[in-house]
């Protein structure tokens, strides 16, 4: 599913991941890897700039414990999100309480049918742990940022629709469950 050379690809350009991902593991933190990173690992050719790593909301204070760093909120147009940073090292972001303020309130967590579709990857043995993708382009759906945010939300959708393949139940479940149905309907037309 993952491409080996992709993957070694990811980890030279990020080596930090490695050794925070033992971290969260031995620690049985549930996180998962999602943003373009998510879609780059699985195939999208758009090299991502940074690492967002999910967590559960209930799970942001125990991971700041762990690597004894503090949370901050970042709120940008979109709306608020719960942030921190492994060894102040801005190229790994630790994200929950995602919040986004548009038409409607959206409020994303990592649920428990999320923690059942994450992708599951090794690498020397390290597990590492991918966001279900209908979940990265659920979250790029909502977001639709573009040129002007320096982002290419709606390009990844359309570029990954065409490489991967999606499980549309389960997308269908996830907008239906933040009723988003309005929001992002035009973005993921049949």
């Amino acid at each position: 599913m993952v491409n080996p050379k992709k993957l070694e690809e990811f980890i030279s350009k990020f080596p930090l991941l490695v050794s925070v991902a033992k971290k969260l593991n031995k620690a049985s933190i549930d996180w998962m890897i999602g943003g373009s990173s998510c879609l780059f690992l699985l195939g999208n050719k758009r090299v991502p700039d940074d690492v967002d790593i999910f967590l559960s909301d209930n799970q942001h204070d125990k991971t700041d414990e762990l690597f004894n760093i503090e949370s901050y909120t970042h709120t940008s147009k979109a709306g608020p999100v719960r942030n921190s940073n492994p060894e102040d090292n801005h190229s790994i972001q630790f994200s929950s309480h995602l919040e986004f303020n548009f038409d409607k309130q959206y409020k994303f967590s990592v649920t428990d049918s999320v923690k059942q579709k994450r992708i599951q990857l090794e690498y020397k043995d390290v597990n590492l742990y991918l966001l279900p993708p209908e979940d990265v382009l659920f979250i790029k759906a909502l977001l639709q940022r573009g040129q002007e945010e320096g982002k290419k939300d709606i390009e990844d959708i359309q570029n990954f629709v065409n490489i991967y393949p999606i499980d549309h139940k389960y997308l269908n479940e996830r907008i239906k469950k933040l009723n988003a149905k309005e929001r992002v309907s035009s973005i993921f037309k049949p």
